[in-house]
């Protein structure tokens, strides 16, 4: 505060930084019997550095499992869908048969129901995994996460 009456008084035009924008997110607990699945991509200094990984847990919150992955040179949206298939490939396994997956990503969401979105590079691996959503009870939902 001192230095800002110095400035003042020297008068200096200053101009104070926009307070950021500030949102509440919550985690919210899947129904009773279910699973949920967090999961995430990021790439950094695309497409240099990219890494996938998530979180299971039930009702009560409690960890069921995690997962995270090195992808190396990799896209923003390839990390994502690997998360996503890391995730109900590990949810089968472990025979989850109630998975809700969220993900902040809404282009990956939107490939469960368009798989146009989906590099061919990846394309057999992400419809396996579809298939195998529909041998369980299974939603994908979008959150909003900065």
């Amino acid at each position: 505060m001192l230095e800002f009456t110095i400035l003042k008084a020297c008068k200096v035009n200053i101009k104070p930084p926009r307070a950021s924008l500030i949102k509440e997110v919550n985690w919210a607990p899947p129904m009773h019997s279910w699973v949920k699945v967090n999961t995430d991509g990021t790439s950094i200094k695309n497409p240099t550095r990219a890494a996938a990984g998530g979180i299971f847990r039930n009702y009560d919150g409690v960890c069921l499992g995690s997962f995270s992955q090195f992808l190396g040179d990799a896209n923003a949206l390839y990390a994502e869908l690997i998360a996503a298939m890391n995730a109900i490939e590990i949810a089968a396994l472990m025979r989850f048969s109630n998975v809700w997956l969220e993900s902040d990503s809404q282009l990956m969401i939107l490939a469960f129901k368009s798989n146009s979105v989906v590099p061919w590079s990846l394309r057999n691996r992400w419809e396996n995994c579809t298939y195998t959503t529909h041998r369980m009870r299974f939603c994908a939902s979008h959150v909003y996460r900065e």
